[in-house]
């Protein structure tokens, strides 16, 4: 890795997403940032904390069908307990893959390999997610693509400006995905609440965040079997009585299983 500034200046996206989130990597200035943005609009650490929650709850219920494979795009800072943890408790002998570029994450993810179950592997991939090819050759060292994988993209589409665009770099991914492979994606849902969020986040010195309706997100699962309506993300399988809806809007899908009976037609199974 090329030397880069491990101690920016200013807030970082995914320092003070981590704050939001509850987790425990994050710099003075992502602090100041995450206390400002959480005090005017206690929409954003709930979308945070809701987040993560999916997270947790997707690679869990992912694992439990069957996914020893993960490719954790974006993966941000650490917030506990991470993907390899949840998915390693269920199946020891998982392969997760986590993908950034962002310095400090690299350094996390580089400690995190040697803390995952010796009968598994975590690897990581510095890299940008929007070059799909690059990081698929890369999660190749640790990921054996002919199986299924779950693929997270969670809470970072949103960094990239053009919806077409987000949805084509999930779809790139998912086509070099096995059957029966799954997308796990969210971002900020356009609410007025996010809205004035996202503005006074910029103001103080984030990067832009591009919120997404329901229809912007909804095409980067074309193609695919969708586990739940696009929707709020604390609705999707919650572990919890009654939980509130957050602007945090996302889905699960899974790649439809090839035929196994010489036919044409695509198997739909129901899960």
């Amino acid at each position: 890795m090329s030397e880069r500034d491990l101690q920016p200046k200013g807030p970082s996206s995914a320092g003070t997403w981590c704050c939001l989130g509850g987790g425990h990597v994050y710099t003075e200035a992502d602090r100041e940032l995450a206390e400002a943005i959480g005090h005017s609009f206690p929409v954003v650490p709930s979308a945070a904390r809701a987040s993560h929650a999916f997270l947790e709850r997707v690679v869990d219920h992912t694992a439990r069908a069957g996914i020893e494979q993960f490719l954790d795009l974006g993966t941000g800072l650490p917030v506990e307990p991470n993907t390899h943890e949840v998915a390693q408790a269920i199946e020891k002998n998982t392969r997760v893959v986590y993908v950034d570029n962002d310095p400090t994450v690299i350094e996390h993810a580089r400690a995190l390999m040697a803390i995952g179950s010796p009968e598994g592997a975590v690897d990581y991939v510095d890299g940008d997610v929007r070059d799909v090819q690059k990081t698929l050759d890369e999660a190749r060292r640790t990921l054996d693509l002919d199986r299924p994988v779950t693929v997270l993209m969670l809470s970072m589409l949103g960094h990239i400006e053009n919806p077409a665009e987000a949805s084509e770099i999930a779809q790139r991914y998912m086509r070099a995905m096995a059957p029966g492979s799954y997308l796990a994606t969210c971002d900020s849902y356009d609410s007025p609440d996010m809205r004035a969020a996202a503005a006074a986040y910029a103001a103080g010195g984030g990067p832009p965040i591009y919120l997404r309706t329901a229809a912007q997100l909804e095409p980067a699962g074309a193609g695919l079997e969708f586990l739940a309506p696009v929707g709020p993300i604390s609705l999707w399988h919650p572990t919890e009585p009654d939980p509130e809806p957050v602007d945090q809007w996302g889905f699960v899908a899974r790649k439809p299983l090839l035929p196994t009976d010489g036919s044409t037609e695509i198997d739909h199974p129901v899960i």
